[in-house]
């Protein structure tokens, strides 16, 4: 990603987070004897590598925090699952796990990587689909992919992705459908006119874009081989509960031990775009653009305009102060985003039976810092929930594009335990 100038960055003045409940002996930045910065550590193991997620959560950090604060037998949920890095770690563990979000994709990719299935079954649908797929390939019309679509790809990766996606969708057996699904996806990704290693989409250009030539039926190939071995080594009997879910309706029915999740850090306008990353990947696994646009209205912030509610949080208070002189529009983005934040919050609280942990990096938005570790314990607090642990992590590499010169990177990431008093 390119990096934007440097603007001055306002930082609005807060105390430092300490637990106010008493804690063991701990050392800052260490949990179970590690190093949270897990610097060097394997994070594609298992089925990590099935399909890349954005802003995905540290899969070392999740499995140190499954072991330490849930116990074997009890059930764990993720709200805000992803790509599925938190139930991964969970089933690895034998921990029951539970997982939602509001993103078809992220549940899609969730169910199939947290699925056993022998690759003997596998292997023959994947042939078939390989061998279906391509003789398809020949006679199939792309005349109805859209051109938000077509945009991003080549003209030739056009009719093996469309031959892929009516193969795929055919499968009857729905685990084995969710794997290919999640395979092609992943593929769709792989062959798409995008830089790679960046949250928003951005079309190659020049020499980049000429020398980019992919196969489409290699790249499936490779992640379809890659996938079977990884789901058919999960443990025989490993499933975690997955389904299409809006925290802020959550219901004891998802009553659990602990919960354990990396909300977003903001709006998908002017934080990490979830809608922008998945769009083409959602149309190639049969989700149209038009559906896309109302689930995305369910996303944080994307919803009512809710500016008539108070905000509780003191450090939210100030900081929305800096930014509503710098800009109206960002000001009211946020102010959207976090009272849904809350709303989220509220209903996650009252599932857990135990702990809510939230692992959640910092933002900049109107070049003002935003600290979302003051603000989900300020919320919390306010929900009766006390800190009772508290370490950070340095993120070396995480960044959020600058949009405008308003956005900027984040260099911190705040894990936080709490805890009912």
């Amino acid at each position: 990603m390119p990096l934007s100038p440097i603007r001055e960055i306002t930082d609005v003045e807060v105390e430092p987070l300490e637990p106010c409940l008493p804690i063991e002996t701990r050392a800052a930045g260490m949990l179970n004897g590690h190093d949270l910065n897990f610097a060097g550590v394997e994070t594609q193991h298992a089925t990590h590598s099935i399909h890349p997620y954005v802003a995905a959560i540290n899969p070392p950090l999740a499995a140190s925090l499954i072991s330490h604060y849930v116990p074997e037998g009890e059930v764990m949920l993720d709200p805000f699952c992803g790509g599925g890095g938190v139930l991964i770690e969970a089933i690895l563990q034998g921990r029951q796990a539970i997982g939602c979000d509001i993103n078809p994709l992220a549940v899609l990719m969730s169910q199939a990587k947290t699925t056993h299935l022998p690759s003997s079954r596998t292997l023959h649908t994947y042939r078939a689909i390989e061998d279906e797929a391509e003789k398809l390939a020949r006679r199939i019309s792309i005349d109805d992919v859209p051109e938000l679509v077509r945009f991003w790809y080549r003209d030739d990766s056009l009719p093996p992705l469309r031959a892929l996606q009516t193969v795929v969708c055919r499968i009857e057996d729905e685990a084995q459908r969710r794997l290919f699904q999640t395979v092609l996806s992943a593929t769709a990704r792989d062959v798409m006119l995008t830089y790679r290693g960046e949250i928003r989409l951005r079309k190659m250009q020049g020499a980049d874009l000429e020398r980019f030539h992919p196969n489409v039926f290699a790249a499936f190939r490779k992640r379809a081989l890659s996938a079977i071995k990884s789901v058919g080594e999960l443990p025989p009997e490993s499933r975690a509960d997955v389904f299409a879910l809006d925290c802020r309706k959550l219901t004891k029915r998802q009553s659990c031990h602990t919960v354990i999740t990396s909300p977003p850090y903001g709006d998908d306008k002017n934080g990490v775009g979830y809608f922008q990353f998945s769009r083409n990947m959602l149309f190639w696994i049969g989700v149209s653009l038009e559906e896309q646009k109302h689930q995305r209205e369910a996303f944080l912030g994307c919803g009512v305009d809710a500016r008539e509610r108070s905000v509780s949080s003191e450090t939210l208070r100030l900081t929305l102060a800096v930014i509503r002189e710098r800009k109206m529009a960002h000001h009211r983005e946020a102010v959207n985003f976090y009272l849904d934040y809350l709303d989220g919050l509220k209903q996650i609280a009252s599932v857990a039976q135990e702990r809510v942990i939230i692992v959640i990096g910092d933002r900049v938005l109107s070049r003002t810092r935003i600290n979302n570790g003051h603000i989900t314990t300020d919320f919390m607090r306010e929900l009766g929930w006390g800190l009772e642990h508290y370490y950070t992590r340095q993120l070396l590499k995480k960044r959020i594009a600058n949009l405008g010169g308003d956005g900027g990177g984040i260099s911190l990431e705040h894990v936080m335990v709490f805890r009912r008093p």
